[in-house]
């Protein structure tokens, strides 16, 4: 039976008076490969937000193995990266603030352009990257460390088919090498391309 890496029991959130999270369970081991599927405003960012460790909620308890501290990697909705600086430059950045520094720095942010097909862009301004080429170098940035736990906010969202591809790819290769994974997206056929259990968020409760 594989090890679990983060257990939540009976989380409640409320925000503003309103129940956004309602009892929820769920458990994730390492290799796991979990979607989460439900309409704007189910909660799904805001559970994951608790998974993360970035969010606090109501009530409930989040259990999180030892295996998995300073492994969580995130990969948010929002483009988290500087227009104005190169490809190369954005993953340095993340690379040094995570403690990567000389020959580990330049190994890892190579691997990473490489992985994502982006070496070719490496030194142009992200603010002349194309929509996909940026949701591309987002993920990339949240691949800095290798991760136990990956989280995918609507990774994919407004990027063309081939990065599209190359993210799935991308994520169904670190899955394979061990990596949990957890993926919320409204567009069904990426969760199907990746995961092997889904589930829904409807009315702050997992169906």
């Amino acid at each position: 039976m594989s090890e679990t890496l983060l257990s939540l029991k009976d989380i409640v959130l409320e925000y503003g008076g309103e129940r956004v999270l309602d009892g929820v369970s769920i458990d994730i081991a390492k290799g796991d490969a979990i979607g989460i599927h439900g309409r704007n405003g189910a909660g799904k960012s805001t559970l994951m937000g608790i998974m993360a460790g970035t969010l606090k909620p109501t009530s409930g308890s989040v259990s999180v193995s030892p295996a998995l501290r300073g492994k969580i990697c995130c990969v948010p909705q929002d483009i988290a990266l500087y227009p104005s600086l190169t490809g190369k430059q954005n993953l340095e950045f993340w690379a040094e603030a995570y403690g990567l520094f000389g020959k580990a720095e330049k190994l890892r942010v190579d691997h990473l352009l490489k992985l994502v097909g982006l070496t070719e862009k490496a030194n142009k301004r992200v603010e002349t990257y194309s929509g996909g080429m940026k949701r591309r170098l987002n993920m990339a940035a949240g691949l800095v460390i290798t991760p136990a736990l990956l989280l995918l906010d609507e990774p994919t969202v407004g990027a063309d088919d081939d990065s599209v591809r190359v993210m799935l790819d991308t994520v169904r290769r670190m899955n394979s090498c061990g990596t949990a994974v957890v993926m919320i997206s409204h567009i069904e056929e990426d969760l199907t391309g990746v995961c092997r259990r889904i589930v829904t968020l409807s009315e702050g409760k997992l169906q």
